[in-house]
């Protein structure tokens, strides 16, 4: 029987494919593959073809089975001498067994091809199968930890194929009589010796043997030195054939170029990453220029708004200006008349009162307490006014929200609709419309009809239907962004402490108030004491002493009362007459002041503005030709940040790995500090060898065993002249232990036939003894020593385990019952040297015999040779 092709359908990780191996030649074929490819899948799908039922339910079919479930189906082309065939498994669902020929006509189907494949497979595991394919991880013949059922079916698996070659079943029975009688003849025996089989202490026979034991005992330590000078020369061997395979030009150029290679393809992926760093330090960059032309655009249209603004206030205000200063200056100069009128009736007043102190210091404390009137109605005003602007300062020290503030809070509030409108845009919607009574709710809330956006899998309750979940699946939004901008215009707010942009406004409208209200407080406070407050209050200080030292006096009369009353009452009569119309031109004259000064201080303020807008305007001839310098250095900007853009995601898309890069060329230094290490270590190791050889032959080892050799020849001759009491019982013992053994080599003969030339491969002169109850190898018998198995290496028990199953296959061959030989994962503890010498193997077994290796090993079973099967894994429709 040879496999021509496999073919797994929704099995384990091929869940919902369909993978192929095909082209499987006849002698040796190798699928060597990545770990966790499916390698033991296809052994154990195999596995389950041959030897499980296509009805059966067991943890074995289970775990055939994928997590998505499904029927599980597995099939194989078979090439027999009548044809080729192809079998077909189907299960756990649609469960189905089929068997058609090459032109695809059934021949069995269901329990007829369980039938059909039983026939052909013999004894299913107790026949081929069961010996010669061999799972990952499992070699040995009798793998540890196997029930006693699974022993008892090996061992008949090897029982009736050594009994049908050799045809010495009954042999085995008789060998079991045979060690009874050798037993009863060994108890005879004990009457003439010890029980354990030695002569009686104190005689000849027992002096010849202790001498017989001295010789052989120094004999053995002679030979385990030669075998250890043997060992040695061996060993010096090998290193030297490994030191010629590292030090050969072509190893050491194999990891220099490679090496060479993984430090090219890690300089390539570092140039690429510091491209790419520097791709989307541009793209930052020209995102950066993008914003400064679009702060630069609002800027030019919010100051042209500013600017026409400012010239209508202004032009406004010079108006108002030039009319109240002419209104001041008329007023000033007709109450200079008006006081040079009142000084000269102030001055006949004088005359007319010199005679009279009284009325004199009448007029004088008058006028004192007048101007202490002004400049204490002065001092209120200006008290009243400093209050005005102390409260409206305390109210600008609370308004936070600054022009620049405002701008900040304005941009992150763009931001987030802006990304608010992309996520949209990107996300699932879901719209919404009534025609009856019945709602549909989400998490206990009716929603209204309209636009809703789906931003998560969603379960929505339908009334009197049911339930609906949406899942915008690779349409979610991403909500991290909106997130993002949402937390910026938060902080924004949260700093000037406004809930929303609406009050952020209003609390930048209301700071602008404030402002220019505080610039008015001080124009006028300015207005009305330019030097401070401080003069003032003196001023009225001094006019309160001034008015407290007046007192009335006597006034000398030089003319008679009459002349100086009618004098005085005309005088008076003229100077009050003068100082009305005084007082009335300095009232109009402080009116029309203190109008000039509100119209300067607003005059101030407007040019104060305008020439803040004239700074952001810059020259007015020149502003159109700078605002679309503006517009076209923003749209040229915006070319630039995306083309920026564009290309650092192509660069990447297009970035290798540099991690694994880096690893790779870890991983070559590694390697070429590995190759380097390990010479100097076979030097020094070729160099003790080489003591230990000179000192082993200076001592002439060899020559010494073989004088060892007869001398204890002699004395086991003298020792046998003293045995003629045993010797009837002896000669019996000896006659029937060589029966016995005859009866089991001709037992195991064919296998040791089979296994000699391969066995040879890997050991010069060696051989196996095999265990009789357990017809498996018990020892390794080399130079003249027995190893007991469990003594031998993992790779050395590996390697003739392997070798063992290849010398079962030869001897199926010889029945004409050819089965592939299926190895998983096998040879995993053998050496360089050792691996191939089993690669040599399986290609001799291979010239009449399948050969199917699976490994994960793709560099080291390169050597292995043979045909590649294609391997195909197609997705299923």
């Amino acid at each position: 029987m040879k496999l021509r092709s496999i073919s797994l359908t929704n099995v384990r990780k091929f869940a919902g494919q369909t993978a192929t191996i095909s082209g499987i030649s006849d002698g040796v074929s190798v699928v060597a593959q990545a770990n966790e490819f499916g390698k033991s899948t296809f052994f154990d799908a195999l596995h389950a073809l041959f030897f499980l039922k296509y009805g059966s339910t067991t943890r074995e079919v289970k775990a055939l089975q994928p997590r998505t479930g499904g029927a599980v189906r597995v099939s194989a082309e078979l090439e027999l001498p009548s044809g080729r065939f192809t079998l077909e498994k189907t299960f756990l669902a649609q469960k189905r067994a089929s068997v058609k020929d090459a032109s695809g006509n059934l021949i069995a189907l269901d329990d007829e091809a369980e039938a059909w494949i039983a026939k052909l497979m013999g004894s299913g595991l107790e026949g081929p199968a069961g010996l010669l394919w061999v799972r990952q991880g499992i070699t040995a013949l009798e793998p540890t930890g196997s029930s006693k059922a699974e022993k008892d079916t090996l061992l008949g698996a090897r029982r009736n194929l050594l009994s049908s070659v050799a045809g010495e079943i009954d042999m085995i029975t008789g060998g079991r009589r045979m060690d009874r009688v050798i037993a009863a003849a060994t108890q005879a025996l004990g009457r003439l010796a010890t029980a354990t089989g030695k002569p009686v202490v104190k005689g000849p026979w027992k002096d010849a043997e202790l001498e017989a034991e001295a010789h052989a005992a120094r004999h053995a330590e002679l030979d385990r030195a030669c075998r250890e000078l043997s060992d040695a020369l061996m060993q010096r061997r090998e290193v030297a054939a490994r030191l010629t395979a590292l030090e050969a030009p072509g190893a050491q150029d194999a990891l220099g170029i490679a090496l060479e290679q993984a430090q090219k393809v890690y300089d390539t992926a570092q140039a690429h990453a510091d491209k790419l760093g520097q791709a989307e330090a541009q793209a930052a960059l020209r995102q950066l220029e993008l914003e400064a032309a679009q702060n630069t655009l609002d800027g030019l249209l919010h100051a042209a708004k500013s600017f026409e603004s400012a010239r209508g206030a202004l032009q406004a205000a010079t108006v108002l200006r030039d009319q109240t200063k002419h209104e001041a200056t008329s007023a000033q100069e007709a109450t200079d008349a008006a006081q040079a009128v009142l000084a000269k009736a102030s001055t006949d007043l004088k005359r007319a009162t010199d005679a009279k102190e009284a009325a004199q210091q009448d007029a004088l404390r008058r006028n004192a307490a007048e101007k202490h009137d002004q400049l204490a109605m002065l001092l209120v005003q200006i008290e009243e006014k400093r209050s005005a602007l102390d409260k409206a300062e305390a109210a600008l020290a609370t308004l936070k929200v600054t022009p620049q503030a405002l701008d900040l809070i304005e941009k992150t509030h763009a931001e987030h609709q802006r990304a608010q409108a992309e996520a949209s845009a990107g996300g699932v919607q879901m719209q919404l419309s009534y025609v009856g009574e019945g709602r549909i709710s989400a998490d206990g809330t009716a929603l209204e009809q309209g636009a809703h956006a789906i931003t998560d899998r969603q379960v929505f309750e339908i009334e009197g239907v049911g339930r609906m979940t949406i899942d915008p699946g690779a349409a979610k939004i991403d909500l991290a962004a909106v997130e993002a901008a949402q937390s910026k215009a938060r902080t924004a707010l949260s700093a000037v402490g406004a809930a929303d942009i609406a009050g952020a406004r209003g609390a930048a409208a209301k700071r602008t108030e404030v402002s220019a209200e505080v610039a008015l407080l001080g124009g006028v406070i300015k207005t009305l004491a330019p030097d401070g407050i401080a003069p003032v209050q003196a001023g009225l200080a001094q006019a309160k002493a001034a008015l407290e030292t007046l007192s009335a006096g006597d006034a000398q009369l030089h003319e008679d009362a009459a002349t100086l009353s009618r004098n005085l009452e005309e005088a008076r009569d003229a100077e009050q007459t003068a100082r009305r119309q005084y007082e009335a031109a300095r009232d109009e004259r402080d009116i029309a002041r203190d109008a000039f000064a509100g119209a300067a201080v607003g005059f101030e303020a407007a040019q104060t503005g305008f020439d803040a807008a004239s700074v952001a305007y810059g020259d007015v001839e020149g502003f159109a030709a700078r605002q679309a310098e503006a517009a076209r250095v923003h749209s040229s900007a915006k070319v630039t940040a995306e083309d920026a853009h564009a290309a650092t995601e192509t660069l990447r898309s297009a970035a290798p790995d540099l991690i694994t890069a880096q690893a790779d060329l870890a991983r070559a230094k590694s390697a070429a500090e590995n190759m380097r290490s390990e010479r100097e270590q076979l030097r020094t190791r070729s160099a003790d060898l080489s003591a230990t050889i000179r000192a082993r032959a200076e001592d002439g080892v060899e020559e010494k065993r073989d004088e060892a050799a007869g001398l204890m020849q002699s004395a086991q001759e003298r020792a046998a002249r003293f045995a003629h009491e045993a010797a009837g019982l002896t000669l019996l013992v000896d006659a029937l232990r060589a029966k016995r053994g005859a009866a089991q080599e001709a037992y195991f003969g064919p296998v040791q036939q089979e296994l000699a030339p391969l066995l040879a491969l890997l050991h010069e002169d060696a051989a196996l003894s095999f265990d009789p109850a357990s017809m498996l190898p018990q020892g390794l018998e080399r130079g003249g020593a027995q190893e007991d198995m469990e003594m031998l290496s993992g790779g050395t028990q590996e390697q003739i385990a392997i070798l063992t199953r290849l010398a079962f296959a030869r001897l199926f061959a010889r029945q004409g019952k050819p089965m592939p030989i299926i190895l998983d994962d096998a040879l995993v503890y053998s050496d360089d040297s050792r691996i191939m010498s089993m690669f040599t193997a399986l290609h001799r077994v291979a010239a009449d015999q399948q050969v199917i290796v699976f490994s994960c090993r793709q560099m080291a079973f390169a050597s292995l040779g043979g045909a590649r099967p294609a391997v195909e894994i197609v997705q299923d429709i």
